[in-house]
């Protein structure tokens, strides 16, 4: 773990780095670094509510921060989430379902899938941010970030070609011991031991769902990693609110 391959992380998953060219072992070494990118990600996405911008709208507080989000990682994982919901809504398999994957249309589930998992956040952003509890929501996107380097590791052995090949060698079981232990400190530095198990488990059956959806289809991609990010941040808000 170098410093460079934080930063070749942070400009990968964010516009926070200027994006520069790197060989395939450094994409592969930077992902222990993406705990660390979420708690970054998710410290600016809640600046302005830390700050007093809209402070007594919980909806806008959390259209605020959802939409930091989006604008910091250029909807990239949105994109992922979309097309993974398009496929998997129409009941796609085999080659129909990655061409639907690949196809820059947006179709019908896609938008709904979408939409609802942004509303989602947008409600239990602000519903946290509205309780003072910006710790709790910092951590969601270190979750859904640990979450998409353990689907990468459950699924290393079918992915794709494309950016999820470049991470993938890096997916060792000591890179997902060190993803395990940030996300695991974060959380416990960042909220209560309460959200953290229940985040966890929250997570973990998103994970089992398209781990198991990758294996059915025969296959993982980086649209996958984006909606293992993107349902994760919900999935860590929705569980901090229980």
């Amino acid at each position: 773990m170098y410093p460079r391959h934080f930063f070749l992380a942070l400009s990968f998953l964010s516009r926070l780095w200027p994006a520069r060219t790197s060989s395939e072992k450094d994409f592969a070494r930077c992902l222990p670094w993406f705990p660390l990118v979420g708690l970054i990600i998710g410290l600016v996405s809640a600046l302005p509510v830390w700050l007093g911008l809209f402070g007594g709208y919980p909806w806008l507080m959390g259209w605020l921060t959802a939409g930091m989000s989006l604008w910091l990682t250029r909807g990239l994982h949105a994109d992922g989430l979309a097309d993974i919901a398009d496929a998997w809504g129409s009941n796609a398999s085999g080659e129909r379902f990655w061409t639907i994957v690949k196809d820059s249309r947006a179709g019908a589930f896609g938008v709904l899938g979408l939409t609802m998992v942004l509303l989602g956040q947008v409600v239990s952003f602000g519903a946290l941010a509205s309780e003072g509890r910006l710790g709790a929501l910092v951590w969601c996107f270190v979750l859904g970030r640990g979450l998409s380097v353990m689907a990468l590791f459950l699924c290393r052995d079918m992915v794709r070609p494309g950016l999820s090949s470049l991470f993938a060698p890096g997916a060792t079981p000591r890179t997902l011991g060190l993803i395990v232990a940030q996300t695991l400190v974060l959380g416990l530095v960042l909220t209560t031991l309460r959200s953290v198990i229940l985040g966890c488990i929250a997570g973990g059956v998103l994970l089992a769902f398209l781990v198991r959806l990758a294996r059915r289809q025969r296959g993982f991609n980086g649209d996958f990693m984006g909606a293992c990010i993107i349902l994760g941040e919900l999935a860590g808000a929705l569980a901090a609110l229980v």
